[in-house]
């Protein structure tokens, strides 16, 4: 299975529907169907979730992967040594720090990079691999496939206090006790929720 967020809803690449009557679901689609999977998210907002259904998953992935420019990034889901996790508020939304790979440089030393600058917070060792996530966006009119390689890292103190990247609209960096609350996930991206869910 794949997951793709678009416009901030998972749109799925799967062989068998899930059964949710909340899921708009296309069998095999053509590559005009691919094309307009975004026009249509956005004519119909009340569609919750898109199922794309395909025998060949693979070939369908990678006939979608080619209609956008890919960009690599990484990041990380950082715990504290009373297992608070590092947000980060940009735009509005709570995040969780990550950017773009930069050349000659790996995926987790990207990540580990990406963490400092975003948070000011240093200390951290990468404990495990959370896999990825998938979204696109629009760039000047080209469209972007991003893809987000996500690390469990380990911070070797308490709360420690960051300081917020403001020229990446960063207007805040915080430790919150797990569970998260309620207000927090309420505002922050649906892909990020099934990480944190990921570390225990």
């Amino acid at each position: 299975m794949y997951e793709v967020y678009m416009l901030n809803r998972p749109v799925l690449f799967i062989e068998k529907w899930t059964g949710s009557d909340s899921s708009f679901v296309i069998h095999e689609p053509d590559n005009k169907g691919l094309k307009d999977l975004a026009q249509m998210l956005r004519m119909h907002p009340h569609i919750v979730q898109i199922e794309l259904i395909s025998d060949d998953l693979d070939t369908l992935w990678m006939r979608y992967c080619l209609m956008y420019r890919e960009v690599l990034a990484a990041g990380c889901v950082v715990e504290n040594n009373t297992n608070d996790i590092l947000w980060i508020e940009r735009n509005g939304k709570w995040d969780l720090p990550k950017g773009k790979v930069e050349k000659f440089e790996s995926i987790e030393e990207a990540a580990i990079r990406e963490v400092q600058e975003e948070t000011g917070i240093a200390g951290l060792s990468i404990a495990s691999d959370l896999g990825k996530t998938y979204h696109t966006y629009d760039e000047n009119g080209t469209p972007v496939l991003k893809t987000t390689f996500w690390f469990h890292a380990r911070h070797d103190g308490g709360k420690t206090t960051g300081t917020p990247q403001s020229e990446e609209g960063i207007t805040s960096v915080q430790w919150h006790q797990q569970p998260i609350e309620k207000r927090i996930l309420e505002r922050a991206y649906p892909s990020l929720i099934n990480l944190i869910q990921k570390l225990h």
